[in-house]
């Protein structure tokens, strides 16, 4: 019994702080939210596509204390998901040398959007038969160009020569229309899983007819699908990265990646980690 009353005084400390500790929990009227930091919301209402969006703008960590140094931009599509994703992997990347510091900008909408039903509107350059309201890419595309792009640049010091585009799904399918209808814009493209099956395959045609014009396409460009997506999805995708890489383009550096053991969801941390990398390589 004596041992027994020695281990309850020698516990009951401990017994009583971890009482108060989660007593003090329990009353937190207030809890804290995890916040990035050095990461912006900025509103848009835009006159080329009517209606408002959002910029997410994620400052690099050097920003506040380099007041000289200009920095690249990477625009992302869907950071409404994946802000988190990117912000870690940029942290990883520049970390380990393999990118630049970057003024990374995602486009995303307001709360309370159906991001689906918007991202099929500005992620498609055509309307496909049963997509209600599809098609509006090229004005997306403009909205980057001539709104979100001349915002960026005249508030952040942003480095106008240096501009890469991430997308996935219909987010890589707008990526890679973007290389072919402004192929002076950006200077690097990461395309995971692109949707390019979208409305027959519009995105080989629209490829068939810039090579025609026999204009170089000065860029790093990654490409990539999982390998477990249904071969309906990925073999298009192929096809593509085959089409695009027999017409050589003058300056068109072009990866093609397939991730093992990945979907169509699973498929985005390791190829935006290669994609990211590829589009940098020699140029940190």
């Amino acid at each position: 019994m004596k041992d027994i009353s020695m281990i309850r005084n020698w516990l009951l400390p401990f017994a009583l702080a971890f009482s108060v500790t989660t007593l003090a929990c329990a009353a937190d009227p207030e809890p804290r939210h995890v916040v990035l930091r050095n990461t912006q919301i900025v509103t848009v209402q835009s006159k080329i596509t009517g209606k408002a969006h959002e910029l997410i703008v994620m400052l690099p960590d050097s920003y506040s204390w380099s007041p000289g140094k200009k920095y690249p931009v990477l625009y992302f599509l869907d950071a409404y998901w994946d802000v988190p994703l990117m912000s870690a992997l940029h942290g990883s990347l520049v970390y380990d040398k393999m990118m630049p510091e970057c003024i990374m900008v995602g486009l995303s909408y307001p709360d309370g959007t159906d991001y689906n039903v918007e991202r099929m509107h500005d992620y498609t350059y055509t309307a496909m038969a049963g997509a209600a309201g599809s098609g509006k890419g090229d004005q997306f595309l403009d909205f980057i160009r001539k709104e979100a792009a001349p915002l960026i640049e005249t508030t952040y010091r942003a480095d106008q020569t240096n501009r890469v585009l991430v997308g996935a799904s219909l987010g890589g399918l707008f990526a890679l229309g973007a290389a072919l209808k402004d192929p002076d814009f950006f200077n690097g493209y990461v395309a995971v899983s692109p949707a390019v099956v979208w409305d027959n395959g519009a995105l080989f045609k629209l490829e068939e007819a810039f090579a025609k014009q026999n204009r170089p396409l000065k860029a790093r460009m990654f490409i990539s699908a999982g390998s477990l997506e249904p071969v309906q999805f990925r073999g298009p995708i192929e096809l593509f990265e085959k089409q695009i890489g027999t017409h050589g383009y003058k300056g068109l550096e072009l990866q093609s990646y397939t991730v093992e053991g990945t979907d169509h969801g699973t498929v985005k941390p390791e190829s935006y980690l290669r994609g990211l990398k590829w589009v940098w390589q020699g140029r940190q």
